[in-house]
C-alpha cells in the first residue's frame, strides 16, 4: 500500500503513462481511510465545520486525478473519459490492458 500511496503523490503531475488497478484502488482505500479521521477532527475540534476534511481534500485532489488519468490510459482509454462517471468507474475496474499508446 506504501508503494502506491508514494507512486501517487511523487507522480500528481504526471497525466502520461499507466496505472494499474491494484495502485489506483490502494490509492482510493488511503483517501477513504484519510477521511475518517480528518472528519473526526472536524467534528471534535472545530465542531462539525469541515476545516480539516477540506484541507485534506485539497491536498489530494491533483494525485487522485492524475492517478484515474493514467488509470484509464491502462486500460486503453483517454483521460477524458473521466468526464462521463458511470464510463469511469468502468475503466476503473476493467483489468489492465495491452501495450498502447498511452505506454510510456
Amino acid at each position: 500500500m506504501k508503494e502506491a500511496i508514494l507512486h501517487a503523490f511523487k507522480n500528481y503531475s504526471v497525466f502520461r503513462g499507466r496505472t494499474s488497478r491494484r495502485n489506483f484502488w490502494l490509492f482510493v482505500l488511503f483517501l477513504m481511510l484519510l477521511n475518517y479521521p480528518a472528519g473526526l477532527l472536524d467534528h471534535f475540534l472545530f465542531s462539525g465545520h469541515q476545516y480539516v476534511t477540506v484541507m485534506a481534500g485539497l491536498f489530494t485532489v491533483t494525485p487522485l486525478i492524475s492517478s484515474a488519468v493514467r488509470r484509464a490510459h491502462d486500460v486503453g482509454r483517454s483521460g477524458w473519459w473521466l468526464f462521463f462517471p458511470f464510463a469511469a468507474l468502468y475503466l476503473w475496474v476493467q483489468e489492465s490492458g495491452p501495450l498502447n499508446q498511452y505506454e510510456l
